[in-house]
């Protein structure tokens, strides 16, 4: 059952994702959707966002807890995988890749959906598992906050 420490957890990560989107829909509102930020125009940063909080589901699932991931679960760029995983710059590569492609409503809609996604799995995590995997749970806001930050104003 959730406990304490996984509100809290849940309230940082949603908080900061919160003041992402904030700076995301101000840089929309300039007209900056292709423009860089550190490397990546703002809906390649967006599809790497999305991609790493769809990750964190089978993560704190299967990885945390050893429970069996949902049959048919892929990520939103329709990446499945498969045998040894990449290291994060081939997932961060294909991801930019994949938000280059699409229209921003559409990374928009995939972001949405991950973060959702993850407030449901959070909602799950327990007293002890918040206290045993501080750091991985911290490091999910700390993300967020480093990609708000790029897009400070």
């Amino acid at each position: 059952m959730a406990g304490d420490a996984a509100t809290r957890i849940a309230r940082e990560v949603d908080r900061a994702n919160y003041d992402l989107r904030a700076r995301v829909n101000e840089a929309l509102r300039r007209g900056t959707d292709g423009l860089p930020v550190s490397g990546w125009a703002l809906k390649e940063m967006l599809g790497h966002v999305a991609f790493w909080e769809e990750a964190a589901v089978p993560v704190i699932l299967h990885m945390l807890r050893g429970t069996a991931i949902p049959g048919g679960w892929r990520f939103g760029s329709g990446y499945v995988p498969a045998g040894e995983w990449p290291a994060a710059d081939v997932h961060n590569a294909r991801e930019a890749a994949w938000a280059a492609d699409q229209p921003i409503q559409t990374v928009l809609l995939r972001w949405d959906e991950a973060h959702s996604g993850l407030l449901g799995v959070l909602a799950t995590v327990t007293e002890d598992e918040a206290v045993r995997h501080s750091d991985y749970f911290g490091g999910l806001s700390a993300h967020l906050r480093e990609h708000a930050a790029g897009l400070a104003t």
